[in-house]
């Protein structure tokens, strides 16, 4: 009882009582923000000013060109008056976001002043001596030329100075809410535009984002820097940086290994498939590519098999599809590692449930089916079945933008797929029996089955003709026949892209 007695008491008074040297540690943990991450915050809104405002003062600009081409002279001196001042706004918002300007901005802002003053003193001069109004257009023309063209190298010069400081961080920071926050930063800033991705390639961004990908100790940021890479890589100026740092070699290298996170590797597809995508001028000269190509599409293909992500398996398949248009070579490699088989299989599992999904394996096999054997590895994996069913897919069961796009492009690569594996009448009985005809029939002749798109329209054509070559087809009326396969392909097509008419 003595003994239960002492615990109670002690209990009752440790309440009561403090350690000095606890409190001394508790004292001394910083409650602070990251310092870096506080700094890369207030870059990021230094640059969306910087930005807004510039934006603001271009609408001005084509104001007051307009203003000029079309001699509307009393709005003249407002318009430059109002054009002046907000330029003289935006540089005191350059000095404060820059704290300590350097010298090559403060000569540049010198410049665009300058120029401003002209612009001022060549419009008071006609307002005030009204001459022949016509004979001043051509000189206050270039001098608001020369004025746009001075204010966009300070804007530039001014982005530019603080993305470095941006890259700066990247490079030095190595904690990770203040690496995770700058990447964040620069995932943001990348997708405000094209421009913003130029600033960012060109300032070193690329160069820094892989060396975090390469680092292993900084392995809680691989997959935000992939990704960051990606935003980026949009124009040719981030694929070029992408090159000197020998991109493709690290991209595969983090591909082949499996011992690194699907999640990671998922990334790096995501980049893949970005750097490659037709949508870019030079997606084919992409250096290292060559080289690599068979051990990128054998990752892939492998990625898509093993994950069970949807987005993971859409980045790989984007990225598998955009290869095939890259080199000829890729639907040999694809056909030795089974890829018809895989994807047609896949296609079937809810990774690969969305339109988007679709849209990359309708691709591929429409890529894939211009070679021999490659398209009875299609049919015998019962690829015909699949694109007859992506044909079904209708736009108007969709209501947002990108879903309707890439609906359209469903249609559309089924239709050319089929349009290729019709090299014989079994293929075109296959396809008849499976009630296809119909299909393409309705995709020619309803404008709102295929969205009014004409690229619709002329593949679904080109598979009508191709299957009617080769055997009977007793779903066509006699109407259809006349219409639709008789005439030469652009009369068919007259027929039906005029929204006016309706068949019958």
């Amino acid at each position: 009882m003595a003994y239960m007695d002492s615990v109670q008491g002690w209990l009752s008074e440790i309440r009561l009582m403090t350690e000095t040297e606890c409190m001394s540690v508790l004292q001394g943990k910083s409650l602070s923000q990251d310092l870096q991450q506080s700094s890369t915050t207030l870059i990021k809104c230094g640059i969306d000013a910087i930005r807004n405002q510039s934006h603001v003062i271009s609408n001005e600009f084509s104001k007051l060109f307009k203003c000029v081409e079309g001699e509307k002279w009393r709005h003249l001196q407002p318009l430059t008056v109002q054009v002046t001042c907000h330029i003289r706004s935006l540089i005191q918002e350059c000095n404060k976001c820059l704290h300590h300007t350097p010298n090559f901005i403060l000569e540049q802002q010198e410049i665009v002043m300058g120029e401003c003053a002209k612009l001022a003193q060549q419009v008071e001069t006609c307002m005030s001596t009204k001459p022949q109004m016509s004979a001043v257009k051509i000189p206050l023309v270039n001098q608001l030329t020369f004025l746009g063209q001075s204010f966009s190298r300070l804007v530039d010069m001014a982005l530019g100075y603080l993305v470095q400081k941006i890259v700066e961080t990247l490079d030095e920071s190595h904690t990770p809410l203040a690496l995770t926050s700058c990447i964040s930063t620069v995932i943001s800033l990348g997708l405000e535009g094209e421009h913003m991705c130029y600033i960012l390639s060109r300032e070193g961004c690329i160069r820094a984002l892989f060396e975090i990908a390469r680092t292993d100790t900084l392995e809680f940021a691989h997959v935000q820097s992939l990704r960051a890479l990606a935003t980026i890589c949009c124009v040719a100026e981030s694929i070029l940086e992408l090159e000197k740092e020998g991109g493709i070699d690290s991209l595969t290298d983090i591909l082949c290994d499996k011992t690194i996170s699907e999640a990671v590797r998922g990334e790096a597809a995501g980049v893949v498939a970005q750097i490659t995508s037709p949508c870019l001028d030079n997606f084919q000269h992409i250096s290292g590519f060559l080289e690599n190509v068979q051990d990128l599409l054998s990752a892939l293909i492998n990625l898509c098999y093993t994950t069970a992500s949807h987005e993971t398996f859409l980045l790989a398949a984007a990225a598998i599809a955009n290869i095939t248009f890259m080199d000829s070579q890729a639907c040999d490699v694809l056909q030795q590692l089974d890829a018809p088989r895989l994807l047609i299989q896949a296609s079937a599992t809810p990774k690969a449930k969305s339109l988007f999904v679709k849209d990359q394996i309708a691709t591929v096999l429409a890529n894939m089916a211009t070679t021999g054997s490659s398209r009875r590895d299609i049919i015998a994996y019962n690829g015909i079945p699949l694109l007859i069913n992506f044909l079904q897919q209708r736009p108007s069961q969709y209501k947002q933008e990108a879903e309707i796009s890439a609906c359209e492009r469903l249609q559309q690569k089924a239709a050319i797929a089929l349009t290729r594996l019709c090299k014989d009448e079994v293929t075109a009985n296959v396809i008849v029996d499976l009630q296809g005809v119909p299909r393409l029939v309705q995709l020619c002749r309803s404008v709102e089955e295929r969205n009014n798109s004409d690229a619709v329209l002329v593949a679904s054509l080109a598979a009508l003709r191709k299957i009617c070559a080769l055997c009977p087809c007793p779903e066509m009326t006699t109407v259809d026949y006349h219409q639709l396969i008789k005439p030469r392909l652009m009369d068919s097509f007259l027929m039906c892209s005029r929204t006016d008419e309706n068949f019958v």
